[in-house]
């Protein structure tokens, strides 16, 4: 809680440690050594920035880069509209909501490899639209990564 909603950076490199330890342990078998991924936060709408100050997947991404000496990317995906927030919504309704969500910007180029951050998997539908809109720019690989699951 207190990386999500305290903006506290010594827990999102904690955070940032504790993700690293299991991707090196339990799952390695996804990450060859050759892999050089370039890592992208999932971006927050901008209300929620403002009052916030934070965006914690950023935050872990930018901590996680550093650990690793793999590229952050935090420029490399944007939202392009506001819908209603996630949270509280019915998963029947998730994906709906964030479809066309998400664009990359024009003229970017985009990395064959992409580890997609997330703070929290739901139902997937953030994620998803997010690879989405990656895989049309021209993304080949995107490992989707987050700091929590929600169990409903």
């Amino acid at each position: 809680m207190a990386a999500k909603y305290g903006n506290v950076p010594i827990a999102a490199d904690a955070v940032a440690h504790r993700l690293l330890q299991t991707l090196r342990t339990e799952w390695s078998d996804l990450f060859p050594d050759r892999f050089r991924p370039v890592i992208v936060p999932v971006p927050i709408r901008p209300w929620k920035y403002f009052r916030r100050g934070f965006n914690l997947p950023a935050m872990v991404g930018r901590c996680l880069a550093r650990r690793t000496g793999w590229t952050f990317g935090p420029l490399l995906l944007r939202r392009t509209r506001e819908g209603a927030p996630q949270a509280g919504l019915p998963l029947s309704r998730r994906a709906a909501n964030v479809r066309g969500s998400f664009a990359v910007p024009s003229r970017r180029k985009i990395p064959q490899e992409i580890l997609l951050l997330d703070d929290v998997y739901t139902s997937g539908a953030t994620a998803g639209e997010c690879a989405r809109a990656l895989k049309r720019a021209g993304a080949e690989h995107i490992v989707i990564l987050t700091v929590a699951r929600a169990v409903l």
